[in-house]
């Protein structure tokens, strides 16, 4: 099934309020989403907390893990 494209501010978006809905993450202010140019790999992209605001970086680093699996099903990063 082909992945549906997306800018890095629309994953990003879409990343930050998935994230918002786990458990004890619903104050994380800020992620980054990452190119990856390896054509090896089967994503083009990964991402990770940059300010976890009132949330536990823990929780915070774990639900991105998760939103990110989540995610990666779905959507490639588009390039520029």
């Amino acid at each position: 099934m082909a992945k549906t494209l997306l800018s890095t501010q629309d994953l990003q978006a879409r990343a930050l309020a998935e994230i918002r809905k786990q458990p004890g993450c619903s104050n994380v202010r800020k992620i980054a989403i990452n190119r990856i140019t390896d054509e090896r790999t089967e994503n083009n992209w990964s991402m990770c907390v940059l300010s976890a605001g009132d949330a536990d970086a823990n929780t915070a680093a774990r639900a991105a893990l998760k939103v990110q699996e989540a995610l990666r099903h779905d959507y490639n990063l588009a390039t520029d």
